[in-house]
């Protein structure tokens, strides 16, 4: 995911240095811009993907506030980013799948609205990878992978699946690496590679 041009791998709009979208629906109950606070706090601590975790499982204990406090803007938004951490409102649409691939940092995802089904990779015994195990995220959960797992991610609710992810870093800047799940063969992270392989009609199911 690359920031120069604002592009970052789903079609996520780009806020800029301040770090926050200027939605109405954002400032109902929960405070969006105190959970951006407590979030840039929080990743400064000494364990600070515990301490990511606990805000995020705050935040989306309760699912309809969540999702009333972030609204839809129908798209991934990138509510915050810096050197220590990256705070992403993640909008996946019904039987959308993003290809595998890597983040290089720790990262916490919480589902406030739909279900997410994360598939795990590892290193296959030909040199490419082989899925591993599947984690499915139900509004109110919480799931925490570090910055060497290999992950899918899709849509498998009727309607769309929305979230708040959160990565310990800045993600827009980091070099990554997406993975082609029929092959094995891995790739450079880049806007031409993401978009051939989600051409390649790799939908949800299950």
């Amino acid at each position: 995911m690359t920031s120069n041009n604002g592009w970052t791998g789903k079609g996520a709009l780009w806020l800029g240095a301040t770090g926050y979208l200027e939605i109405a629906a954002m400032a109902q109950e929960l405070n969006v811009q105190d959970i951006i606070a407590r979030l840039r706090v929080a990743a400064t601590q000494d364990d600070a993907t515990k301490a990511v975790r606990a805000i995020v499982e705050e935040v989306v204990a309760d699912p309809e506030s969540a999702a009333h406090a972030f609204g839809d803007p129908g798209e991934d938004v990138i509510l915050y980013e810096d050197e220590t951490v990256s705070i992403w409102y993640t909008h996946f649409h019904p039987a959308m799948a993003v290809p595998a691939h890597d983040h290089q940092l720790s990262a916490c995802i919480g589902v406030f609205h739909g279900r997410e089904r994360n598939d795990l990779f590892e290193a296959g015994p030909d040199g490419g990878i082989r899925k591993s195990s599947e984690v499915f995220l139900e509004p109110g959960d919480v799931f925490a992978i570090g910055p060497k797992a290999i992950h899918s991610v899709a849509c498998v609710s009727e309607g769309p699946c929305n979230g708040l992810h959160v990565y310990l870093g800045n993600l827009t800047e980091v070099d990554r690496t997406l993975f082609d799940v029929d092959t094995g063969r891995s790739m450079k992270f880049d806007d031409a590679n993401y978009e051939r392989l989600m051409a390649a009609d790799r939908f949800a199911s299950g």
